[in-house]
């Protein structure tokens, strides 16, 4: 069987506290695990088209910059 760290002897086995503490999150807020996966889903869409956006705004930038056009923001 694999462990999921490098570092078997030190695994402290954190990932069942996490799950079971969510579970108890969902319990205490009426929430469903659900409704949590859906809200950590677009959470990430968020993040993608952030750094999405960053990384045009720097290529736009640069650009700009290398055909000696002055750079304001």
């Amino acid at each position: 069987m694999l462990s999921r760290t490098l570092a078997y002897g030190t695994d402290s086995r954190n990932s069942y506290l996490i799950f079971f503490a969510t579970c108890l999150a969902c319990v205490i807020n009426g929430e469903t695990l659900t409704g949590i996966l859906a809200q950590a889903t677009w959470l990430v869409v968020a993040v993608i088209i952030l750094v999405v956006v960053l990384a045009a705004d720097r290529l736009f930038c640069e650009r700009a910059a290398s055909r000696g056009r002055p750079i304001t923001r």
